[in-house]
């Protein structure tokens, strides 16, 4: 009996044994970082001066200047993806380790081929990885280091995708019609509108008589242009003689100013922007913007100015005498 119970409670202790370095193994396993050249360095991330991504044939090769971060040489990348892109590889941890046969990656999506992610410092490389398919574990995605066979479950990646839309910056402005005080614009004329203080309505510069009403609702509508200020396309050209056929300028408060000028006609039409806060920042760029935004800019000014009753009817009042005195004479 005192045998059998020793070899029972051996059997135990062996059991507990397995179970701890089970339990051991997957712990570490799960703490492993996926990218140790970020995980370990706090300021790694601030340090990245390039970041390329490739899928099927795309590239999107973001690389930092002295103006910014800028997407294939041109125009600005979305540091919200860049960043949200980085902490997530920062993060990630290795789960488990899965196939090392080549001939499984392409039902993983682990090609060279599909979405690859190289990390840079300066000229030297950080990290060289494939994100795949996410798997049926729960926040889990197959990742593999490229050059090395063996694949991985990793955990935090699957909000990660690549598309130009991703990665180029479209919301220029968000600034809401509020924040605007006044609108210099020109076009067949030149308008100077002013928001009163008091009561928020808009008016012309100039006009203390109210000999002109201006409708309050479309004036209100151009005020928030800037608002998800968004473009479809951007090209960058040194010079343009071309001049532009209507341009605003959005007084805001503190002072600061942005104007947008209107060119070209229809299909052809496109936008120039600058901002007082950040003269160089649009330099030289034109954008091509979204049809809805583009049929706000392009109204009329005779669409937003009408006599007012009171000033129509001043000028019937005072016609009549004229007409008065002519009959009688």
């Amino acid at each position: 009996m005192t045998t059998s119970k020793t070899l029972v409670g051996l059997l135990i202790l062996a059991a507990g044994l397995v179970f701890y370095l089970y339990q051991s193994d997957a712990k570490d396993s799960e703490n492993k970082p996926f990218i140790a050249a970020l995980s370990d360095n706090d300021a790694a991330i601030n340090n990245l001066s390039r970041v390329v991504v490739t899928q099927d044939g795309q590239q999107y090769d973001m690389r930092e200047s002295p103006t910014g971060w800028h997407l294939n040489e041109g125009f600005y990348v979305r540091m919200d993806s860049l960043f949200q892109w980085a902490q997530a590889l920062k993060s990630a941890r290795l789960i488990e380790a899965k196939t090392a046969n080549p001939n499984n990656f392409s039902a993983l999506s682990l090609t060279e081929d599909d979405l690859r992610v190289r990390l840079y410092q300066d000229q030297e490389v950080l990290a060289d990885v494939i994100l795949g398919q996410s798997s049926s574990t729960p926040g889990a995605r197959f990742v593999r280091y490229a050059g090395d066979k063996q694949s991985w479950l990793a955990s935090g990646l699957n909000e990660l995708n690549s598309s130009k839309e991703v990665w180029q910056l479209s919301l220029i402005f968000d600034v809401p019609d509020t924040q605007v005080q006044a609108i210099e614009w020109t076009a067949e004329s030149t308008l100077n509108l002013i928001k009163e203080s008091e009561t928020g309505q808009w008016q012309l510069a100039g006009d203390q008589t109210g000999q002109q009403a201006l409708d309050q609702e479309k004036i209100t509508t151009l005020a928030g242009s800037l608002s998800g200020f968004r473009i479809q396309d951007a090209r960058h050209k040194d010079s343009d003689n071309e001049q532009p056929h209507t341009t605003f300028v959005f007084g805001l408060e503190k002072g600061r100013r942005i104007t947008l000028a209107i060119f070209g006609k229809q299909a052809e039409t496109y936008v120039k922007v600058t901002d007082s806060q950040q003269p160089e920042r649009y330099l030289g760029w034109q954008f091509t913007v979204p049809e809805y935004k583009l049929s706000t800019l392009n109204i009329s000014q005779s669409s937003v100015i009408n006599p007012s009753p009171e000033a129509a009817a001043g000028t019937e009042t005072k016609s009549k005498p004229l007409e008065n005195q002519d009959s009688e004479s």
